[in-house]
């Protein structure tokens, strides 16, 4: 246990239980770099390092790391970002696609992605996931973590998305609707139909009312 040091974490109770109250958790985790955190509805708790990904439920603790001769592994051991679906799953972001926790094996299904995950938003009503990667375009996963479409950037087709490098997309650059998806880009904004699964770009001019391409959010 000597490669490990001890961290306290302060951390505001309600963040977690939401009750108003104030906690120092002393938590013996894999590296000092610690980049993100979640907690579980069955009450894992979710602490996310530069050097592991580290689990604790009450007094037991399990780190996770990654090895390319094990598939069922994390992808890396280096965890970029953490995320919490509606239906609890628990899915690790790092440079070279995601990882999700399965709970009944306690091991991960890995879906590697051609450049590093930004973020994930769901769709309810379609029952899957757009993950926007740095520089691929948006991946759409399944509900069974499957992928089934990858939407780039194509010149030769007007009807593809207005560009693949997706680095400063954020939770406020997509909405969901029941017809169509609403994407912000540094490169214009991004209408997908969801029955003809293609895109109509809009792009500051004469035709448009965007004072700029740079699209920063939408509401």
């Amino acid at each position: 246990m000597g490669k490990f040091k001890l961290i306290g974490f302060v951390f505001y109770f309600f963040y977690f239980t939401g009750n108003a109250q104030i906690v120092e958790l002393d938590l013996r985790v894999s590296s000092n770099n610690v980049t993100d955190l979640e907690k579980q509805n069955n009450g894992l708790f979710w602490v996310a390092t530069d050097e592991g990904l580290n689990v604790f439920f009450d007094d037991e603790k399990h780190i996770f790391y990654s090895n390319i001769k094990d598939s069922l592994s994390i992808l890396n051991s280096k965890i970029n970002k953490l995320e919490i679906t509606f239906k609890n799953n628990l899915i690790a972001l790092s440079q070279d696609g995601l990882s999700i926790f399965d709970s009944n094996n306690f091991n991960f299904i890995q879906v590697k992605l051609d450049s590093r995950p930004i973020s994930i938003v769901e769709d309810p009503n379609e029952n899957n996931y757009w993950v926007a990667t740095e520089n691929s375009g948006y991946y759409v996963i399944d509900s069974d973590f499957k992928i089934v479409d990858h939407h780039v950037f194509d010149p030769l087709n007007p009807l593809s998305i207005s560009t693949s490098k997706l680095d400063d997309i954020n939770e406020n650059s997509i909405i969901i609707s029941d017809l169509n998806i609403y994407i912000a880009t540094n490169n214009g904004l991004n209408i997908f139909n969801k029955k003809l699964k293609t895109f109509k770009r809009y792009f500051k001019g004469k035709k448009s009312k965007l004072t700029s391409n740079i699209i920063t959010g939408i509401e």
